[in-house]
């Protein structure tokens, strides 16, 4: 795969406009929140509720969601946990990231993707991202190789994807795994091929922001390896499983945690799932509509969808360029917040940068230390219409234009 090469998203073509006419620009004083439950999500939840199968190791309902996000993803196995950041510690957990040993994760990314490196003792290591999807710069991790790295942390930020075959090649010649942080990226493929089965783990986050949830909270890790897998479902419920030769009887085969999806996050999860496909839709429609709209704009970088991916469009994010005369971009974040367009400055401390890792801030990553004050995260989830995707694009042209 050839990411050096990137093109703007698509022009989708539009389907038949649904909201109410007549709105002008005032009548948007507060845009729809995501997420937004249907009734067959809240049907979903209320008939697990009732079938008094709350949680446990073999739940019907944990199952059927799991298969169907292994399928949907197109791994062999899925695991239910509780978070995203769960995840991301089971995934190394069962790589046996210990004490001594180092990460490499990328230092524009959220938190929750470096935490984990720390519960387990182990040390994280930041690299930089590349200037134009923001995700992991495979010769910044090339640089950080060490015999001590024993993984690396690839993050599919916003919805775009890495390029995972650089990053792959790169872990592949050290003998270091490779764990994907696909937790905003339901819904991005490369090649077709959904992402998650590219490296030797995944982890998905359900938080109730992304792209499907289960009702606030939940993730999920992905592999094709069996022997993860089991030992996955263990961790996540205590460490226990059965006794070999002593049917019906468990006991913790080591210390695990207590990671359990219950079966009504399940049930909202799986009823969410089935309409991933039109969610991730109507975000690139809602993504191609800003990008024709802010076409232009002087100083304003809009996203780039890489050769022969597909961007979910988690976040749609946007770079200020600095000089022209141009407010910083964190002022025309507070323009946009008072005017009713709900904009922050996207990751505005890298991760090497704050109190949690103290000890890194003497490092130089300046792609992301670059980005972290001029990226700015525009909304283009499926509860925006066609007029709140107009307002945003105006206040958005408005507020770049105005001048220091």
């Amino acid at each position: 795969m050839n990411h050096g090469r990137a093109r703007r998203p698509p022009t989708i073509p539009e389907p038949s406009p649904s909201e109410p006419k007549g709105h002008t620009l005032s009548s948007f004083q507060e845009l729809p929140r995501w997420p937004q439950l249907t009734d067959d999500d809240i049907e979903a939840a209320v008939a697990a509720l009732c079938s008094n199968r709350l949680v446990g190791q073999g739940n019907s309902t944990v199952q059927e969601f799991e298969a169907a996000l292994a399928a949907g993803q197109g791994v062999e196995h899925a695991v239910a946990v509780s978070t995203g950041t769960a995840a991301v510690h089971l995934a190394l957990h069962v790589l046996d990231v210990g004490p001594g040993d180092e990460v490499i994760v990328p230092a524009h990314t959220f938190i929750g993707s470096a935490s984990p490196v720390v519960y387990l003792g182990a040390r994280p290591v930041f690299a930089d991202v590349t200037p134009d999807t923001h995700c992991l710069d495979p010769g910044s991790v090339k640089s950080l190789i060490t015999d001590r790295t024993k993984a690396i942390v690839v993050v599919h930020i916003n919805g775009i994807a890495a390029d995972m075959a650089a990053l792959t090649a790169v872990a592949a010649e050290a003998g270091v795994p490779v764990v994907e942080d696909a937790a905003q990226a339901l819904g991005t493929e490369i090649g077709g091929r959904p992402i998650g089965g590219f490296g030797d783990l995944a982890c998905v986050s359900l938080f109730e922001q992304k792209v499907i949830t289960s009702g606030g909270e939940g993730g999920a890790v992905l592999t094709d390896n069996p022997d993860y897998a089991a030992r996955l479902r263990r961790l996540r419920s205590h460490g226990e499983g059965p006794i070999e030769g002593r049917p019906g009887m468990i006991w913790a085969h080591e210390v695990g945690y207590n990671y359990r999806l219950t079966s009504v996050q399940a049930a909202i999860g799986l009823a969410q799932h089935k309409r991933l496909g039109e969610m991730v839709e109507a975000r690139r429609r809602n993504a191609a509509r800003l990008s024709e709209r802010l076409a232009g704009v002087e100083g304003l970088e809009l996203p780039v969808e890489p050769e022969g991916t597909t961007h979910a469009f988690w976040k749609y994010a946007v770079r200020v360029a600095p000089g022209g005369g141009r407010r910083p971009a964190g002022e025309i974040a507070a323009d946009l917040r008072s005017r009713g367009v709900p904009v922050l400055l996207r990751y505005p401390f890298p991760l090497h940068k704050q109190p949690a890792f103290a000890g890194h801030e003497g490092i130089s990553l300046p792609v992301a230390e670059r980005l972290s004050q001029e990226l700015l995260a525009l909304p283009s989830h499926p509860g925006l219409t066609e007029g709140h995707l107009d307002h945003i694009a105006h206040e958005v042209r408005r507020a770049v234009a105005v001048t220091v």
